[in-house]
C-alpha cells in the first residue's frame, strides 16, 4: 500500500500505529512484523527499525557489495 493511497501526500510518520507503520525507504505502510525489532523504550515498549525488512536486507547487500569493491581495489 503506498502512503498516497491510504492518507494523501502529506502523510506524517508520526501516525505509525500499534500494528502498522511506514517504511522511511520506501514509504509503504506495512505491519509492525515486517520490521526489525530494535530494543525497548524507556516504557518497556518494544521499539522497531524505521526501515521494513526488505528495504534493511537491500541496503546491507548494496553497503556489502560496496565494501568488497572497496577491498578490491
Amino acid at each position: 500500500m503506498i502512503l498516497d493511497d491510504v492518507f494523501g501526500a502529506e502523510y506524517i510518520g508520526s501516525r505509525d500505529t500499534a500494528t502498522h507503520r511506514v517504511c522511511s525507504a520506501c514509504g509503504e505502510l506495512k505491519l509492525v512484523e515486517a520490521f526489525y525489532r530494535d530494543g525497548k523504550d524507556h516504557y518497556g515498549n518494544i521499539r522497531y527499525r524505521r526501515d521494513c525488512k526488505d528495504c534493511y536486507k537491500k541496503q546491507r547487500l548494496a553497503e556489502a557489495k560496496m565494501k568488497s569493491k572497496k577491498v578490491q581495489k
